[in-house]
């Protein structure tokens, strides 16, 4: 057995969502339900599964879903890419992630990861053999000392997630800024996890590459599962230079082909308008409201997220006790699944305190579990 893996937990998410389905509870711990996906991209997906479209494609993707990609992320920042060598569709970001860490790294080479963060970075940098290094984002806001970006040691890549699961921060211009300068100064490679660019309520998504000088060294993993509603369909994409992709696309083929031929035939189908972005927009922040008032009103303390579909809550004025055990008081008493806040750490006492509620649900449900939580933890 690979050694390593006795040193990684199993996903506390996966754990939590068995559980909320286990228990017939409320999910309110991941977006499992697909509230949104648009009526026409189900009649194409049907249509190419009827047609044929279910073998392999070319194990790079489909080149007009590829050009679809390029089209837009020269719109939005400028930056030309070439479909066929620069671009490279996955199994869901998380495939696309996966795959770039495991062509960049090699032995104890340094993995800037902020903290909290999504919980699949550092398992995959220790499957990587890179070396975490923990910048913490500080409250209110998740912010990071720009003393500290000066402090860090030599590393090799530096992973941004941006808008960030689980506080749904959106960092701001002058912060890409200084990340960017602390990359050109290690002489290393951004990492930016940007899945959730589409679903930002306030400020603006600023793309790295944006900033010339960072355009070479960035490894872009997108993925169309937030913006369509349609995570199980597993479609991602990675955008790199071709020397990096070259590498990525050799993990890539060795451990998953392809991404699923009539889903990316959909998804290159559909027309990304301006229109449907902002109403996907009204539609999730109407439900971030929702939560926010009820969960205000049941005395969690949080910093309104700006962006994706999470509230990273503090429960220490209702809860004398911790993270997970007040998950599993809710699971048991309440029929409410949410995941505790050591999951997004390290060091698991930093979030002993910390909650994540995703409000990508149905109205129904969010307003049921609001009343609950505001009747009060008994």
């Amino acid at each position: 057995m690979n050694t390593i893996l006795e040193k990684i937990e199993g996903s506390i998410i996966s754990e939590m969502m068995r559980l909320a389905i286990e228990n017939d509870a409320m999910n309110l711990a991941e977006n499992n339900l697909e509230i949104f996906t648009p009526e026409t991209l189900i009649r194409w997906a049907k249509e190419a599964i009827e047609g044929g479209l279910n073998g392999y494609t070319y194990s790079g993707g489909r080149k007009s879903l590829k050009s679809l990609i390029a089209d837009r992320i020269e719109r939005e920042t400028g930056a030309s890419f070439d479909p066929e060598k620069e671009i490279l569709i996955t199994c869901g970001g998380s495939s696309g992630f996966a795959a770039a860490m495991y062509s960049l790294l090699e032995s104890e080479k340094g993995v800037v990861i902020p903290e909290p963060f999504y919980e699949n970075y550092l398992p995959v940098t220790k499957l990587s053999r890179g070396k975490p290094i923990f910048l913490s984002l500080n409250e209110p806001d998740y912010s990071f000392h720009y003393t500290d970006l000066q402090k860090l040691p030599p590393f090799t890549v530096f992973i941004l997630n941006n808008p960030n699961n689980p506080t749904g921060k959106v960092f701001k211009e002058e912060e890409i800024e200084a990340i960017g300068e602390a990359i050109l100064e290690k002489d290393a490679c951004l990492i930016v996890d940007e899945r959730y660019k589409d679903i930002v309520y306030e400020g603006e998504y600023i793309s790295p590459l944006k900033i010339p000088d960072l355009i070479d060294r960035t490894i872009l993993i997108g993925s169309f599962s937030v913006v369509l509603s349609i995570s199980g369909w597993r479609i991602g994409y990675v955008v790199a230079r071709e020397p990096i992709m070259k590498e990525i696309m050799k993990v890539h083929y060795y451990n998953t082909i392809c991404a699923p031929t009539p889903f990316q035939w959909a998804c290159e189908n559909f027309e990304f308008s301006t229109t449907y972005i902002e109403g996907l927009q009204n539609k999730y922040k109407e439900k971030r409201d929702l939560l926010c008032k009820a969960l205000k009103k049941a005395g969690f303390v949080f910093e309104e997220p700006k962006g994706t579909y999470y509230i990273f809550a503090d429960i220490g004025k209702i809860w004398d006790g911790t993270d997970w055990g007040f998950a599993k008081y809710l699971l048991k008493n309440k029929k409410i699944a949410v995941v505790p806040g050591s999951a997004f750490y390290f060091d698991k006492k930093k979030g002993k305190k910390k909650i994540r509620f995703s409000f990508a649900q149905s109205d129904t449900i969010l307003k049921e579990a609001g009343k609950i939580l505001i009747a009060g933890i008994t």
